[in-house]
């Protein structure tokens, strides 16, 4: 058995716990949000992060920082969590799903440009169970049709696609 639910929480984890009490800062606020996010970035090597409060209100910044919303098409895959599809409804934009990969589970790039119409803006991939999506093709899709790319890696934090951290693509 692989308990991917089960948090494992050391000495660390508890103190730093208890010193974001004693502090009173266990919101957006405190020294560590600003921290991780300085940290989090470095580790992806990219120039910015924000840390939000779920992968959710992540995808939705995302579209709303990205001018997504009503009219518009996002291609999001099929085999992921429902909150995908939920983030880009709550922008007023229309999910369109593409199939997943047999052997990956990952958005099939064979299948995206098939789904592609004058209103799709963006392509949001999901890095599924840790394993990257094939973003050398997914970039070159989004380049010749001029998309934008939203990465979830929710389940991939670390993982890297040609020694690329995915999320800084």
């Amino acid at each position: 058995m692989i308990p991917v639910h089960e948090p494992v929480l050391g000495k660390k984890e508890f103190e730093y716990v208890n010193d974001c009490l004693n502090k009173n800062w266990i919101s957006t606020g405190g020294e560590y949000n600003k921290k991780f996010e300085e940290q989090f970035s470095k580790f992806c090597n990219v120039k910015y992060g924000v840390a939000t409060t779920n992968g959710t209100t992540a995808l939705h910044l995302s579209l709303l920082a990205l001018k997504i919303g009503k009219g518009d098409e996002v291609i999001v895959p099929d085999f992921t969590m429902a909150s995908c599809g939920f983030a880009v409804k709550y922008v007023g934009a229309k999910p369109v799903f593409v199939d997943a990969k047999i052997d990956t589970w990952n958005m099939d790039p064979e299948k995206i440009e098939a789904k592609i119409t004058n209103k799709t803006k963006a392509i949001m991939v999901v890095h599924i169970y840790g394993l990257p999506s094939e973003m050398d093709k997914i970039m070159n899709i989004a380049k010749k049709h001029k998309l934008k790319v939203i990465e979830d890696c929710a389940e991939a934090h670390g993982a890297t696609f040609n020694n690329q951290v995915v999320g800084s693509f």
